[in-house]
């Protein structure tokens, strides 16, 4: 009976529209969400999924037509600057806080501001802590642990924050560590 219920046309098509009714939903509560979190400029072209944690959006500005995935964290003690055209990939974590572990417990909270540049991509379950800038155009690889800056047009891989290339003037594909 099941079977046959399953594979009938009419329960297809049912489902069908109730999926494509509750992804509708789930944009529309995202949208507000957004909006009521971060101050965004309207008509910026700006997205953000609805399971996106905002942790002081009053401290998070944004630039033009970013776009944050599903299930990234930003945490905003101390501000968070993203410029215009940015990509945040899904699991990303933004956090300016953190303890200042040089003091005998319990340990004090500190924060330091983010600052991503126009046409930053982040990877996916990337880390990105506070005081750190990442340069415009960069890339930052999946799963990388980002702890200190990262340059202009450069790419950024792995947890010991290796840069593989950094463009010289004439745009060779040499690669630099630092």
């Amino acid at each position: 009976m099941i079977g046959i219920l399953i594979n009938n046309p009419l329960t297809r098509a049912v489902t069908r529209v109730c999926l494509s009714f509750s992804s509708f939903i789930s944009r529309l509560m995202s949208h507000f969400k957004f909006k009521a979190l971060i101050n965004d400029p309207s008509g910026s072209g700006n997205s953000c999924h609805w399971s996106t944690q905002i942790k002081y959006g009053h401290n998070i500005t944004l630039g033009k037509h970013v776009a944050i995935g599903p299930g990234c964290t930003l945490g905003a003690k101390s501000p968070i600057s993203i410029g215009s055209y940015v990509r945040i990939s899904k699991g990303v974590t933004l956090e300016t806080g953190g303890l200042d572990l040089s003091t005998q417990p319990p340990y004090k909270h500190y924060s330091k501001p983010i600052v991503i540049e126009d046409g930053a991509w982040i990877g996916s379950n990337a880390i990105v802590l506070g005081g750190i800038t990442i340069g415009k155009n960069a890339i930052v690889g999946a799963g990388a642990v980002v702890t200190k800056d990262v340059p202009s047009d450069s790419i950024l891989v792995g947890a010991s924050n290796r840069i593989l290339s950094k463009p010289s003037n004439n745009r060779s594909e040499a690669s630099q560590e630092s």
